[in-house]
């Protein structure tokens, strides 16, 4: 009996770390005008989890880029590029630089210069959905992902935000106008990028796309030791069961 309930409190322990999985908690980034100082991060934490964004640029292009940094080492490719400002209006946040045309510094954008903005998380999670503000149908959209080990992945190239059902290239997802007209629409994404400590927002060309990042929504993801803590557990706290079944129908 005693190694029976001990089994079980195992596999009780085990799910209640896991269950948080399930919740999605939803960062706005919009909200008083503000320019932070070069390399200086953006934060706000909610249900126990903080992300902070951080603006960077890079020359090459960003076909070129994406070649060199998918797989790479995530820190060996972040000490390549160029700290910027983030900047914030009341929706959403943008990458911005000391000279760049005020248009552009409230987006991530590829006019001048080829610019990222970096999310960075506090624990594993999955990028669940993602609202951009300021955008048309000739904008584009790349994103990666930084994996616990700290290698970059490319998640998918969005091509053109170009209305309900276009195929952001992450897992056959689509996306949809919100709200807006013209050069100043609102679009959104769902996603299940799976387990990831940051993300890297950035354009697919060199013209004059760009975006805001108006908000994100996050899910939390056991590491893989809690699921086998968890099934294991359980397996045992079964097998234990099956055991004294069979014990007392021979006693019987």
């Amino acid at each position: 009996m005693f190694r029976f309930a001990t089994f079980a409190a195992a596999a009780a322990a085990a799910l209640a770390l896991a269950a948080p999985a399930s919740a999605a908690v939803t960062f706005n980034f919009g909200g008083s005008n503000t320019t932070l100082a070069t390399g200086v991060a953006l934060s706000q934490t909610q249900s126990g989890i903080t992300v902070a964004a951080t603006g960077y640029s890079f020359a090459s292009s960003p076909a070129s880029f994406q070649s060199l940094m998918d797989g790479q080492d995530a820190a060996t490719v972040l000490a390549a590029l160029t700290p910027k400002q983030i900047r914030r209006e009341a929706t959403g946040i943008g990458v911005c630089w000391p000279g760049e045309a005020g248009n552009q510094c409230n987006q991530v954008d590829a006019d001048g210069t080829n610019e990222i903005l970096r999310i960075v998380v506090s624990e594993g999670v999955s990028l669940v959905t993602a609202t951009f503000d300021r955008v048309d149908n000739n904008d584009t959209l790349k994103l990666y992902g930084v994996t616990m080990d700290g290698k970059l992945e490319h998640l998918g190239y969005g091509g053109i935000f170009d209305g309900p059902g276009t195929s952001m290239g992450i897992g056959g997802v689509s996306g949809a106008w919100l709200s807006g007209t013209g050069d100043d629409q609102v679009y959104s994404v769902s996603l299940n990028t799976g387990r990831y400590k940051e993300f890297w927002f950035g354009n697919n060309n060199d013209s004059a796309d760009g975006y805001r990042l108006g908000s994100i929504s996050v899910a939390a993801v056991p590491e893989p030791g809690t699921w086998a803590l968890m099934i294991g557990g359980f397996g045992l706290a079964g097998a234990s069961l099956r055991r004294r079944r069979a014990v007392a129908a021979a006693t019987a």
